[in-house]
């Protein structure tokens, strides 16, 4: 049998069928697609677990309860500034390189958290754990497109979009367990001044260090599956590495030019479109709220009410709850979404909102309803499944917005979307910050309240858009020049 006839030109040069990633069998395919769900849960559990150890940090390494809770902010720091510089690097050299250089430094630099000898050195640790875990989960939802088309990508996403939402959550519960009832040098962690009056005589009594020992030990299996068992599945990556093979040089744009395009254009995109700007910081007040919650929640629990730090961690499960109803109503989301497409006439941005018309208002309720049940003379049960409204208006109002935000930038959604993470993490990082000193100067239930007051004023949003999203897109510059590459991308096919 004659060899394949080497491609002329690298205009010539395609993938064969089974070198396509979309081609990839079933198993192969969910093999690879659980992997990249773990990857990104390991992250985003990584960045509140933090929160499960404040206390002991401020302990251990003497400082005050603002500066341990700098650990969230520093890693969110790193978290948003990550993807200005590994987004370009995926496009030229591929998505394994990426995952593989920067989640083996994420495990390493865990390592450092767990080692930290005093906060300087840990807030430090934490910032380089947030920039190389970044990539991890920015890259993620690109390769889950490399792998399904898009018929078949509601259910890989829907799961992504749970490891994104709920690692965070659970984060807290098994910090707080982990941080009460470990083992340490053989006995309990709740026991240990008991043991070693002087804690530095053992450096595991340090609380602290167990969440992060716990993380690398995740994070590092998390990596060896991933290095063993996830292929390549960037096409243009392999294209070029085919192309290589037969002695092809194929052009690309050069990563210095990348780079730049990469840090201005989400600047400018977000002063310039009221869309972006608005729905942003809609979407940023939003994930600060969760990122807050990591500390009103103990507040509530563990102050007024007492409880211990693995039983309070427990009180997440609602928000959890809810944003696992959330993730499971996708199939019924979408099919509200081709109602709403053939209403208007073709496949508009608007089709993604009308359920945000009603769902955004389940924010500033479960707000309300955690303000005003967090009393203790109010059952416990009350004010944890307040979390399950919060939970639910959150999930589906990231999924919804991204999806019009990605509609309505199409080949300029990647700077849309950066913008928005980028101000997102800004939020996260900074509402824990004042959140401690707002509820102890205005107390649980005023706290809440006026960030219910705030998701109120911005609850109508969607329907705004919705009701006037056409007028709104024919101002836009971005979306305008959207809309004639893509008419002229079908004039020359």
């Amino acid at each position: 049998m004659s060899a394949p006839p080497i491609p002329a030109s690298h205009d010539t040069l395609t993938l064969d069928h089974d070198e396509n990633p979309l081609n990839f069998s079933p198993v192969r395919r969910w093999t690879c697609t659980i992997i990249v769900i773990f990857m990104t849960a390991t992250i985003a559990f990584c960045s509140s677990i933090h929160t499960a150890a404040i206390s002991s940090i401020s302990e251990d390494l003497d400082c005050s309860r603002t500066v341990a809770t700098l650990g969230v902010s520093t890693f969110l720091l790193g978290f948003a500034s990550g993807p200005l510089i590994f987004a370009p690097l995926s496009e030229v050299y591929g998505r394994n390189p990426v995952y593989r250089t920067t989640l083996f430094l994420f495990v390493v630099f865990n390592l450092g958290c767990a080692l930290s000898p005093n906060i300087a050195a840990l807030l430090v640790f934490r910032f380089l754990c947030g920039f190389f875990g970044s990539p991890t989960v920015t890259n993620s939802g690109g390769s889950l497109t490399d792998l399904w088309p898009p018929s078949h990508r509601t259910v890989p996403l829907a799961l992504f979009t749970a490891a994104s939402f709920l690692g965070p959550v659970i984060a807290p519960i098994t910090g707080g367990f982990l941080t009460e009832y470990a083992s340490v040098c053989g006995r309990p962690m709740a026991m240990v001044s008991s043991y070693w009056p002087n804690e530095l005589e053992c450096i595991y009594a340090k609380v602290f260090f167990r969440d992060f020992w716990l993380v690398a030990i995740i994070s590092g299996s998390v990596y060896a599956v991933m290095v063993l068992f996830l292929p390549e599945t960037y096409a243009p990556r392999l294209l070029h590495m085919k192309a290589r093979k037969h002695g092809l040089q194929q052009p690309h744009q050069e990563l210095r030019v990348m780079l730049g395009t990469n840090i201005t254009r989400p600047t400018v995109m977000f002063f310039t479109e009221p869309i972006l700007f608005l729905l942003s910081l809609y979407m940023a007040f939003v994930y600060g709220i969760l990122y807050l919650d990591f500390t009103a929640y103990p507040y509530v629990f563990q102050q007024t009410r007492h409880w211990d730090a693995g039983v309070s961690g427990l009180t997440f499960l609602g928000i959890g709850i809810g944003m696992t109803i959330a993730t499971a109503s996708s199939p019924f989301i979408n099919r509200i979404y081709g109602h709403h497409v053939k209403k208007l006439g073709g496949p508009k941005p608007e089709a993604r909102l009308p359920h945000l018309i009603f769902l955004s208002w389940l924010i500033p309720v479960g707000l309300f309803w955690f303000a005003w049940t967090s009393d203790p003379s109010i059952h416990w049960a009350t004010c944890i499944v307040a979390g399950i409204p919060f939970g639910i208006g959150f999930v589906t109002l990231f999924l919804g917005i991204t999806s019009y935000l990605i509609d309505c930038y199409g080949k300029y959604a990647a700077s849309a979307l950066a913008a928005n993470a980028i101000l997102r993490s800004l939020f996260g990082a900074g509402f824990p910050l004042f959140s401690r000193e707002m509820y102890d100067r205005l107390g649980a239930a005023w706290a809440t309240s006026v960030l219910g007051f705030v998701a109120v004023a911005m609850a109508p949003l969607p329907y705004i858009f919705y009701r006037f999203g056409p007028r709104i897109r024919a101002r836009s510059t971005f979306h305008q020049r959207t809309i004639e590459e893509e008419k002229g991308a079908t004039n020359t096919s």
